[in-house]
């Protein structure tokens, strides 16, 4: 699947301030206000719109960014990527090549950047890392680069797996479903089908 002209245009719009009302996008992805809202719905449903954050920047709160190089073995670089991910300090975990791990933490004070450093060194798959304070940031912006043509990519809602080439869409339950191959459209449907006679049958718990 590709952006078209309209999604690129709305994407582009949202990416620099989310907050951006229905009928601005409409006068400049050229739509009806009520077909950019389902359009908007679809790219959310496909989990091209994750979410809306309000970016707040730390140091206005006088807190510090960290960043940190780690390395582990190639084996071992996904349970060490997990285990930094749950350090609450830590905000962005990124596996790279060669067993290389990029994380990004924000510290209030000098006992948390304490608590920090003791929590991934005994991360026992972590073998070594480097940690360096942002003194000032000079560029932030959003990662995805929108334009017309961009390739859309999308995982089955079934097994999980990326959908190579054009997916399977099925429309359940007021939204749209993308599947990979016809066996897991079939499972997908069966077991939506399940699930849903499970909430018909469910007693109704009133106050």
């Amino acid at each position: 699947m590709k952006l078209d002209v309209h999604d690129a245009k709305i994407l582009e719009i949202m990416q620099k301030d989310a907050r951006t009302s229905l009928k601005a996008l409409a006068e400049a992805s050229k739509l009806t206000p009520p077909t950019v809202s389902a359009r908007i719905k679809s790219l959310e449903e496909m989990g091209i719109i994750r979410g809306y954050r309000v970016d707040i920047p730390p140091d206005a709160l006088g807190q510090r960014v960290m960043f940190f190089m780690l390395k582990a073995k190639p084996s071992d670089l996904e349970e060490a990527g997990e285990a930094l991910a749950k350090i609450p300090l830590v905000r962005e975990v990124h596996l790279a090549s060669g067993g290389r791990i990029i994380a990004v933490a924000v510290v209030r004070s000098p006992s948390d950047q304490e608590r920090l450093t003791n929590d991934i060194a005994g991360i026992p798959t972590i073998l070594e890392y480097d940690n360096y304070s942002v003194v000032k940031s000079k560029k932030s912006d959003s990662w995805a680069i929108v334009a017309e043509g961009t390739e859309v990519s999308l995982n089955c809602f079934y097994c999980g797996k990326p959908i190579q080439g054009t997916p399977y869409k099925i429309r359940l339950g007021g939204r749209d479903h993308y599947l990979c191959c016809p066996v897991c459209e079939k499972a997908y449907r069966e077991k939506y089908a399940k699930l849903e006679a499970g909430a018909k049958k469910a007693p109704f718990k009133g106050r």
